[in-house]
């Protein structure tokens, strides 16, 4: 329920905020994107200090303090009426999405299991699948009853009840680490080795990728209606990306703890990028739609897959700074997708070069992921 709670509201949402907001104040999409962009480099910054705090008070009191921020601000986010309220709401929210997200979730599932902890990580971060099948369609459809401020406030509300009760009743109390100094000391130290970045340079590039698809998936779907070509309905091809995320998620989580991540994870990255690659010239609505659908299978485990590195190759006390560092790193990087893919697509007048690019940082972070680490690797 927290990863449903994160994404659903600190992710997925973000798009119907500049939306409403824009309409409401009629302030610039560069402008709102731009403190969206800043709000998860903020954040990125912040996570070892989060991955400090999960050792030394435990994931409970981290997951509950990050549920506390990022609901005030999502209550408060309706009333503002000036942009230096809607920066410092961006501000106060970064810590809070950092804090029930990715490294924290990775960290708990990461000590609570010591067989099949790949399926568990999987079945705990489909959550953020589950989130844009959901909460970003209620929210939409209750918009137009009850109005933005009401229905964002009001499923807000629904949210946290779910996401702080199941917290509060399932995840433990007490530190995950007798030492939580352990920590302290490979904040910035494994940047400095090949190993490290074996693992968060191939993620990093891919979710560039991943992330700046995502967000022009409709005016791209959108662009291939347009000029008397066939009726493709964006809103569907985005909800059959979804569903396939989701399946594709179940599906590698019943095996994964067979398979070796590091290829588990070039082959997703090599799938994105036939579906990139079919969608860079397919007119026709099966082909799009398909495209959509083969693309979703790799989106969930793209998340996943990462931190099932880590926890084989790492030790567990190490596994949760190494965690959180690397998702500093991939998210710093992922955040400039959406603004990187749209001032190509602005400059070459399409979306040709975009997926291009895409296609080219898929395949390198493949090449990259498939390096082996200079020390052996721990088994599982």
């Amino acid at each position: 329920m927290s990863a449903v709670f994160a994404w659903g509201f600190g992710f997925y949402a973000h798009g119907i905020y500049l939306v409403e907001l824009q309409r409401q104040h009629g302030w610039s999409t560069g402008f709102i994107s731009s403190v969206v962009t800043a709000h998860y480099v903020l954040g990125a910054f912040l996570l070892p200090r989060i991955a400090e705090a999960i050792g030394r008070f435990g994931p409970r009191a981290v997951f509950l303090t990050g549920l506390s921020i990022t609901t005030a601000s999502l209550l408060l986010l309706p009333s503002v009426t000036q942009p230096w309220q809607l920066v410092a709401l961006y501000i106060v929210m970064a810590p809070g999405w950092n804090a029930t997200s990715v490294a924290p979730i990775a960290a708990t599932v990461g000590q609570w299991f010591d067989r099949k902890r790949g399926l568990a990580l999987n079945l705990a971060l489909s959550g953020a699948t589950v989130a844009g099948l959901a909460v970003t369609p209620v929210l939409l459809a209750a918009i137009p009853r009850l109005g933005f401020a009401d229905a964002e406030r009001l499923l807000v509300a629904i949210g946290i009840v779910l996401a702080a009760g199941s917290v509060a009743l399932f995840v433990r109390k007490g530190p995950l680490s007798p030492k939580p100094a352990t920590v302290r000391t490979h904040r910035l130290a494994p940047m400095r080795q090949w190993h490290f970045w074996s693992i968060s340079a191939p993620f990093a590039f891919v979710l560039l990728s991943q992330v700046g698809f995502l967000t022009h998936l409709v005016p791209l779907v959108t662009a291939r209606s347009e000029g008397g070509g066939p009726s493709i309905d964006p809103a569907l091809a985005v909800g059959i990306n979804a569903v396939t995320a989701l399946v594709g998620r179940l599906l590698l989580g019943l095996v994964i703890d067979r398979l070796e991540p590091r290829r588990a994870s070039a082959i997703c990255f090599l799938v994105q990028v036939g579906a990139i690659a079919v969608l860079a010239w397919a007119q026709a609505p099966l082909l799009v739609y398909g495209a959509c659908a083969v693309y979703g299978l790799s989106v969930g485990n793209n998340i996943t897959l990462s931190p099932m590195i880590v926890q084989r190759e790492y030790t567990p006390d190490q596994f949760p700074a190494i965690v959180a560092l690397s998702t500093a790193v991939v998210q710093t990087l992922y955040a400039f997708g959406p603004g990187l893919l749209g001032i190509l697509r602005d400059l070459s007048g399409g979306y040709g070069l975009p997926l291009f690019l895409c296609m080219a940082l898929n395949i390198a972070a493949a090449a990259l992921i498939l390096g082996r680490p200079r020390r052996p690797v721990r088994p599982a």
